[in-house]
């Protein structure tokens, strides 16, 4: 018969899968929200990104950020400002360390409504805040019911092979590639 401190051991290591999972989702979800909208706006397919795969780790930080205020569900004016403050301070910071730390700037919001130095603005913070209140209230529980009906061996495959292949990526990502700047 298994220990408490053991059965806590397990409900610890399968949140850390579960915050894994929402790492990853909202890296592949912001890739495609990126793809979409620069198609739309620009009439061009092209990975924005700094990786080679279909992910964006912003967008994985953010997902993550606006998991936290998961308290928060039942008060969504609250929740929706602190989403735009989340996400807003974790572009600004990517955004900044990305200029200053290796040179590049991998968005530029100047010229747009609002903007603080052209790594954010108005427009990149409400529809990410919007996105925060969409992720808690339909992605989220969704995903956790799904996740909960898999075996937590396939959950522990599922990680580890979205892991590896991340890893493998930022390798040959950080050696080869050059990401688009403006």
């Amino acid at each position: 018969m298994p220990t408490v401190t053991t059965e806590k051991q397990h409900l610890r290591v399968d949140y850390m899968r579960y915050l894994l999972l929402i790492f990853f989702a909202g890296c592949i979800i912001g890739w495609i929200y990126e793809e979409i909208f620069y198609w739309i706006t620009e009439g061009l397919l092209r990975n924005r990104g700094i990786l080679y795969g279909p992910w964006l780790p912003i967008y994985g930080i953010g997902a993550l950020g606006i998991y936290a205020m998961k308290p928060l569900k039942k008060h969504p004016v609250l929740l929706f400002f602190l989403c735009a403050v989340v996400t807003g301070t974790v572009e600004y910071i990517i955004g900044l360390a990305g200029i200053h730390l290796f040179g590049m700037r991998l968005w530029d919001y100047r010229g747009l409504l609002l903007n603080l130095d052209g790594i954010i603005c108005l427009r990149s913070v409400m529809s990410f805040a919007l996105m925060g209140l969409v992720f808690h209230y339909l992605l989220e529980p969704a995903a956790e019911r799904m996740v909960s009906k898999m075996h937590p061996k396939t959950v522990h495959v599922v990680c580890l092979v979205l892991l590896l292949l991340f890893l493998v990526d930022c390798f040959f990502s950080a050696l080869f590639r050059t990401p688009i700047t403006y």
